[in-house]
């Protein structure tokens, strides 16, 4: 004859409304994303500030800034130059249009219709 396993009793879930036994671990000072963003650019700052102190600003500058922006921008400014040069020349009808446009818009009468349009507006609130 099989024998039965006892039944254990299973535990309840706490209900909604009722306080956690457990106390929460206080957050750390440094758990926070704004605080560890702000102690990253101090630090940042920081060390720049080291440097430019150690190694001298003209030299920091000579030996340093301008060959990383020299092999960095000048090479970029040359890709993007001729491309933005021929984009302006190639919006230059759509840029006179909405320059008519908002010309033709900016009247008296039209600025008096504005007017008296946010007037009526503003009477509905009062």
């Amino acid at each position: 004859m099989a024998t039965r396993k006892p039944v254990t009793a299973t535990p309840k879930a706490p209900s909604r409304g009722a306080p956690s036994r457990r106390k929460a671990a206080p957050r750390s000072l440094l758990a926070g994303v704004p605080v560890r963003t702000i102690v990253v650019v101090v630090g940042l700052a920081g060390l720049t500030a080291l440097a430019a102190a150690l190694l001298g600003s003209r030299r920091l500058r000579d030996e340093y800034v301008r060959p990383i922006s020299a092999a960095t921008l000048l090479p970029l400014a040359a890709a993007v130059g001729p491309q933005a040069d021929r984009v302006w020349a190639e919006t230059r009808p759509w840029r006179d249009h909405v320059s008519r446009l908002l010309a033709s818009i900016n009247t008296e009468d039209v600025r008096d219709a504005i007017a008296d349009r946010l007037s009526d507006w503003v009477q509905r609130f009062r």
